[in-house]
């Protein structure tokens, strides 16, 4: 597949560093030695983004034309130093396949998650192929729930519909995969809150990528929201953590491309002031630029970065991140051969997104 030859030796460094027995499938709680370990540092929290399209797997729904291995990615999380604090999911089918991943994270991890969708049963479509099996389709924020309470998401106020491109206006988009859903949550090892989002942009066939700097604005003033009162608020929390698939490459030519400017924090005249986790990580290499074409997230011809994990402080504070990760197919592959018993399909990816990872600090 296109890309897997390039990461390849890279990835094969991953099989010399398991050497813990495997984890046999569907026992919760057995740790081994390699695996990660829960974090309980204060200072900062582990999480995750991905664009899972409805967790594709090579024996069940969806379709075959649908196929894939979603667990791969489970294995590579299980395989770094710290498990997930968050995992901010887009593209679920709905409450039923929720619960699925959370039953299967608690398998993988040794540990209860817990979350909160967007629409817990998106609009049915009728047929069975690929194409309309994706159009049911809701995001998802994750927490690990030793780690963190919920504090408030309570719909129809935990959620906002992106916007598309209509007779020369920006309206609301009418798809259910493009409402964003935040939840604000209270971090038991800091005591300190934060409020993370999960968003899905509309692609540019349905008019997104002309949207995108009004989409930008719409997520910044959804996560800051209200303010300081007597009662829990979204926007008054001590960080703010999005992650999502923008349908938007980030340059344009040789410069930013508006939506992206605006966001990024570490960008002169930036008006919303996110850290662009793999931006900041790429900006320490010698060559940035470089990096951030190797971490393309979109497996397209032209291998386009359009998910992002982006954080923000309070007021117009820039969180520190690190350990910014973009996991390659074949590091899924690797670490479902390491700690699975029954092979990995190499032809199978965990998704047609890669995922970001990052540490967010307070």
């Amino acid at each position: 597949m296109s890309g897997r030859s390039r990461h390849l030796a890279a990835a094969a460094v991953l099989l010399t560093t398991l050497s813990a027995p495997a984890l046999a499938p569907g026992v919760a709680g057995a740790q081994a030695a390699a695996e990660a370990r829960p974090n309980t540092d204060p200072g900062f929290l582990q999480v995750y983004d991905a664009n899972v399209e409805n967790l594709p797997t090579s024996d069940e729904q969806p379709p075959a034309e649908c196929a894939g291995d979603w667990h791969d990615l489970m294995y590579y999380m299980r395989t770094q130093e710290l498990k997930p604090d968050l995992y901010l999911v887009q593209q679920l089918n709905n409450r039923s396949q929720l619960d699925l991943l959370l039953q299967r994270m608690e398998e993988h991890f040794g540990e209860k998650f817990a979350g909160v969708l967007a629409e817990n049963a998106p609009e049915p479509t009728t047929g069975g192929d690929c194409n309309a099996f994706k159009k049911r389709q809701t995001n998802a924020v994750i927490w690990r729930a030793d780690r963190f309470s919920l504090v408030k998401s309570q719909s129809p106020d935990n959620r906002w519909q992106a916007q598309n491109y209509v007779d020369g206006a920006c309206v609301n988009n009418d798809q259910p995969r493009t409402k964003g859903v935040k939840a604000l949550l209270r971090d038991r090892v800091s005591g300190r809150t934060v409020t993370a989002a999960s968003f899905h942009w509309p692609t540019m066939a349905h008019g997104g990528e002309k949207c995108a700097d009004e989409n930008a604005v719409e997520l910044s003033d959804e996560l800051t929201e209200d303010g300081y009162d007597s009662h829990p608020q979204y926007g008054a929390t001590d960080l703010y953590i999005a992650g999502g698939d923008t349908n938007a490459h980030d340059r344009e030519g040789t410069g930013w491309r508006k939506w992206y400017a605006m966001a990024n924090g570490d960008l002169a005249g930036s008006t919303l002031g996110f850290r662009d986790a793999v931006y900041a990580d790429c900006e320490t290499t010698a060559d940035p630029a470089a990096c951030r074409t190797d971490r393309w997230t979109l497996l397209t011809r032209s291998h386009r970065r359009v998910d992002y994990l982006l954080a923000r402080g309070p007021g117009d504070t820039l969180p520190r991140t690190t350990d910014a990760v973009v996991p390659t197919f074949d590091e899924g592959d690797l670490a479902d051969e390491a700690l699975s018993d029954d092979g990995d399909n190499r032809d199978l990816d965990y998704s047609d997104h890669r995922a970001v990872g990052a540490r967010v600090h307070y």
